[in-house]
């Protein structure tokens, strides 16, 4: 069954989705963009609002504002930045828009973030693939889906789009983004599949089979950067809950 992920921006989201049935709660600000960065102290206040049984994950922006002015070191530590936060989030995403259109090697350069986490905190990295990866000059998902699979501490790629103006459904044809999912499942990598998702389009989304839903503006107001409402939010919920069904129950008939 694919689970749901929802992104929320502060305390005052966090409170009002806390006892809704989500299975990942990200923390992101969308002033900022696709992957905008909280502050630590946003998050840190978050994850004291969130039970702790609840999985966690948050976005770190993009890599480019990572980088010093050369593009081969960090302008400042991750490590340091975030501080105790390690311990207390299961998963970090960082955007990768504007990186091919460095002289450097991305690869090189994502990995000097990654090197960064602690290898004793339960924090991981998540691999954030723009399906819109032309436009945003990301690198290409099979790029990305190699990439994730060749580093150890991790295990999840998330297939995003950077122009939040078009869903992930429109970036991609169908035979090539379930080719995509496929491809990351073959390679142990959990999927998320986010961009812009409404329930309108979620029944063509669940085709894909992706491990979760990613979704903001569906849950908010009229714009993503509108504040979510729990009422969405469950909405939301039944809805991927009844798709589930409807998509177990075929298969079931089927065979």
């Amino acid at each position: 069954m694919t689970q749901l992920l929802v992104s929320i921006r502060d305390t005052t989201e966090a409170k009002l989705i806390n006892d809704c049935e989500i299975a990942i709660v990200d923390i992101k600000e969308p002033n900022r963009g696709s992957l905008g960065a909280a502050s630590p102290e946003t998050l840190e206040a978050i994850s004291r609002i969130i039970s702790p049984h609840q999985t966690l994950s948050f976005a770190a922006g993009e890599l480019l504002e990572w980088l010093s002015p050369h593009g081969q070191a960090l302008n400042q530590s991750p490590r340091h930045y975030y501080g105790n936060l390690w311990n207390r989030f299961n998963f970090i995403k960082l955007g990768l828009a504007g990186a091919t259109r460095s002289k450097h090697d991305w690869r090189t350069q994502l990995q000097l973030f990654f090197d960064e986490i602690p290898l004793d905190c339960k924090m991981k990295p998540v691999v954030v693939s723009y399906l819109d990866f032309e436009a945003s000059q990301s690198p290409a998902p099979n790029d990305l889906i190699e990439f994730a699979s060749s580093v150890d501490a991790c295990s999840t790629i998330l297939f995003d789009t950077f122009d939040k103006s078009k869903n992930s459904l429109a970036n991609q044809s169908q035979p090539e983004l379930t080719s995509l999912i496929t491809e990351a499942k073959s390679q142990s990598l959990t999927t998320v599949l986010a961009g812009s998702i409404t329930t309108d389009c979620l029944d063509d989304a669940l085709t894909h089979q992706p491990d979760f839903i990613g979704v903001r503006g569906a849950v908010c107001g009229s714009h993503r950067t509108d504040s979510i409402t729990p009422e969405r939010v469950n909405e939301f919920v039944h809805v991927l809950q009844q798709a589930n069904w409807n998509r177990a129950s075929k298969k079931q008939n089927s065979s």
